[in-house]
């Protein structure tokens, strides 16, 4: 929905294949940026730094840059900010002062529920505010152990928390029949891993098939740049692996310009990489689109959040036999859930869902790699 203080600003689509057997995925809509402006026009914005004239302590409290910057981000009255006691010369507010007090400020309702929808934007040095109603903190008992959280599961949050914040996201979901991929798996595993020394999985299958689909669907391979949206040329496709401290993403560089064995043996080498945490900085860096898959561990299905600043993220759900129509009789088949979570602001459902159809397609009519 978009509200009165929305700027719809229309981008140009990226043209795809026009050949008739691509035009099927092709979607007619053009891509919407919506840009949300945190004030209304008509609203004026408060300066705090007008300090009242009228009294001698007033100015003898004058208050500097910073301590009047943060006070008007905050919204703090004259008479709340000079209710604060000063620690500087003279008794002047400091900075510390200031964030001393709003860590301690006692919010309304409505703030509440501001603060815990809106994280803001903090400075070097300026701890993030977001404090819940009380009725929301759990306060713990005496025989609770209490853990802190480390450093990579609070980055992890951290980031989903403020993707979430950032853009709209939607996710949908398909079934696919993988009888004819895990045919080919039970037949031909041995085969494949003595003839290029690693093992045969899933994954290198879905991966190929979502570089294919990309190619076709660039708009799900970009990124957004204010008003504009950046196409990427190539692929950089980021595939979740699990450690033993959470999760962490390792990038297959130029992933469009590799076939299914690079694509197989580059999986395997991260993957044994993220196990012996040999990872680099670099082997983590510039996805353009990434891989989950958390059927790894059972899960039917999720729903998976974007990792910024990306617009798209793919999820695999566990693979289960299930009653399937076929040709009008029923048979027992592989079925894997696909969940496609993608940025609401340039990706309409049209794109959305004829991209995820695509990668269905194209996993249930692969072209089996010959060993």
């Amino acid at each position: 929905n978009v509200t009165h203080s929305d700027t719809i600003v229309e981008e140009p689509s990226q043209e795809t294949s026009t050949t008739s057997e691509r035009e099927h995925f092709q979607s007619t809509h053009e891509p919407l940026i919506f840009q949300r402006h945190s004030v209304p026009e008509q609203e004026p914005v408060r300066q705090p730094t007008e300090i009242p004239s009228h009294s001698a302590e007033d100015r003898r409290r004058n208050l500097s840059p910073a301590v009047s910057t943060l006070a008007s981000k905050h919204n703090l009255s004259m008479d709340e900010l000079f209710a604060i006691n000063g620690t500087g010369r003279g008794g002047r507010i400091t900075k510390q002062d200031l964030l001393s007090h709003l860590s301690n400020r006692p919010l309304t309702p409505a703030k509440q529920m501001e603060t815990i929808s809106s994280p803001l934007q903090k400075t070097p040095n300026e701890p993030t505010l977001m404090i819940p109603p009380q009725q929301y903190i759990y306060q713990p008992e005496s025989d609770d152990e209490l853990v802190p959280i480390e450093d990579m599961g609070q980055h992890i949050a951290d980031h989903m928390l403020w993707s979430q914040q950032i853009s709209a996201q939607v996710t949908s979901f398909t079934e696919c029949d993988l009888h004819r991929i895990v045919h080919y798996k039970d037949e031909e595993n041995d085969q494949f891993e003595q003839s290029y020394g690693i093992p045969l999985t899933f994954t290198p299958f879905v991966a190929e098939a979502t570089v294919r689909a990309l190619k076709e669907f660039p708009i799900l391979n970009s990124s957004i740049v204010g008003q504009q949206i950046a196409l990427k040329k190539h692929v950089h496709l980021g595939i979740s692996v699990a450690v033993e401290k959470g999760f962490v993403a390792p990038v297959i560089q130029n992933a469009d310009e590799i076939n299914f064995t690079g694509l197989a043996r580059a999986i395997q080498t991260m993957s044994e990489k993220a196990q012996h945490s040999n990872l680099t900085p670099e082997d983590v860096q510039g996805a353009t689109f990434t891989i989950t898959n958390p059927g790894m561990f059972g899960g039917l299905t999720g729903t998976p959040i974007i990792s910024q600043p990306q617009v798209a993220i793919l999820s695999l759900g566990s693979i289960q036999k299930k009653p399937a129509v076929v040709e009008d009789a029923i048979a027992i088949r592989p079925i894997i859930v696909l969940a496609l979570t993608f940025d609401h602001r340039i990706i309409d459902g049209a794109t959305g869902y004829q991209f995820l159809e695509l990668i269905r397609n194209q996993l249930e009519n692969a072209e089996l790699p010959k060993i």
